[in-house]
């Protein structure tokens, strides 16, 4: 008897021990330090802890969901996101949720866990081409970059069909997910029930201790912010003008227009040697399984179509023929889905759209940020298609615009 009251009071004594831990050591989901702005931080946790991303994004925070090119800082491009919208009170800001290697299925399960938590309904995705590389891009990475956190907000948001459920669980389950999470998540039996109560808070809490560090890393917002003194629009035209300066400075050992540690670096590196956008089935439909999760969710998405580098693919003997075929296929998945996108195609060969032969630069910051105001506000813009009502010039900003 003594021996089982000594357990019994362990056992509280642990129990309290991890309240204790829990409550006054982590960083909990809820709102934190308003001195900072944390819509532009890119960090490891942050984009799967859906309730401390909602409960700290900015009052005109649209929800972009995105992977690598969230890492570009103003320390590279000093027109990007954080600088432009983040620094001043626009009435616009992009809340980024994604990291490197985070593709389409990735987004979908993330936008059906944020629908339910998000105030704003307007969203927007940034398609890489890279993702529709043969074979499907990286999607061998996705049981990596998984969280179950966000696969099991998926499952409880009532709005998500069943079709649309049977859909995801299919394809995790082929991309190598743990087959008792994806049980768990999808409550199959009473165990799975309680098993998805342990991996959730297990997830979470694992999460939670990431949040420190997310903190840590967002900018403390400037005076302009701070005093909410509304901006107004930006200088479209001053910030081009600034990107091709900036540019031109960055970009000083190559005719490519990308910056010259990228050069030095990886000049002799090419994965786009040879490769081709019409073997990626899955990740197409995948796209089209992100859109569809907006629909039932009432969310209204925007698609932002990067370029490639249109240079480095001629050097890559990536033909137009196969450029043009992965364009157009994300055009007729927003067509048939009613969606709106930013259609950058016709920006291949516009030098400083992109600062490296990947990511969005001087110029494409520009041109994103514009798209994304006016699909926030509602207007038509040159590069934006698609939904109706918001179709501009589809092929892209006219000569004179440029």
């Amino acid at each position: 008897m003594r021996l089982l009251r000594a357990v019994a009071l362990g056992l509280l004594l642990l129990a309290a021990g991890f309240v204790a831990f829990e409550r006054l050591l982590l960083t909990g989901m809820g709102p934190a330090d308003q001195t900072r702005l944390y819509d532009y931080v890119y960090a490891s946790g942050k984009s799967e802890s859906s309730g401390f991303v909602t409960s700290n994004a900015s009052a005109d925070g649209l929800l972009c969901f995105g992977s690598s090119e969230f890492y570009i800082s103003k320390d590279l491009v000093s027109m990007c996101p954080q600088a432009v919208f983040g620094e001043a009170s626009r009435g616009v800001d992009m809340t980024y949720v994604g990291e490197a290697y985070d593709q389409s299925l990735w987004q979908a399960i993330a936008a059906g866990a944020y629908a339910q938590k998000t105030g704003s309904k307007k969203v927007v995705i940034m398609v890489s081409p890279q993702w529709f590389f043969k074979g499907n891009g990286d999607q061998s990475k996705f049981s990596s970059k998984f969280s179950y956190s966000l696969y099991q907000e998926f499952c409880n948001n009532p709005n998500i069909s069943d079709e649309t459920r049977a859909y995801v669980r299919r394809r995790v389950t082929a991309l190598g997910v743990d087959s008792s999470k994806v049980a768990a998540a999808n409550g199959d039996s009473l165990a799975d029930r309680v098993n998805a109560l342990a991996y959730y808070q297990a997830d979470q809490l694992q999460l939670r201790s990431k949040l420190s560090n997310v903190i840590s890393l967002a900018p403390r917002k400037s005076a302009a912010r701070t005093d909410g003194t509304a901006a107004g629009e930006p200088d479209w035209q001053a910030l081009l003008s600034q990107a091709d300066a900036e540019g031109s400075s960055r970009a000083t050992n190559n005719d490519y227009g990308v910056y010259d540690a990228f050069w030095a670096k990886n000049s002799k590196f090419l994965p786009e040697l040879n490769q081709n956008f019409h073997e990626a089935d899955d990740e197409y439909a995948d796209l089209a399984c992100f859109l569809k999760v907006c629909r039932e969710c009432g969310l209204e998405p925007l698609v932002c179509i990067l370029p490639v580098h249109g240079s480095w693919y001629d050097r890559a003997n990536v033909s137009q023929q196969e450029r043009q075929l992965y364009y157009q296929r994300v055009r007729d998945i927003c067509n048939d889905n009613g969606s709106a996108y930013a259609d950058f195609s016709s920006c291949e060969y516009e030098k400083y759209f992109l600062c490296d032969t990947v990511h969005p630069g001087w110029r494409g910051w520009v041109w994103i940020e514009r798209a994304v105001y006016d699909f926030a506000r509602g207007r038509k813009s040159g590069f934006l298609g698609g939904a109706e009502g918001l179709a501009g010039s589809q092929d892209g900003t006219s000569r004179k615009e440029r």
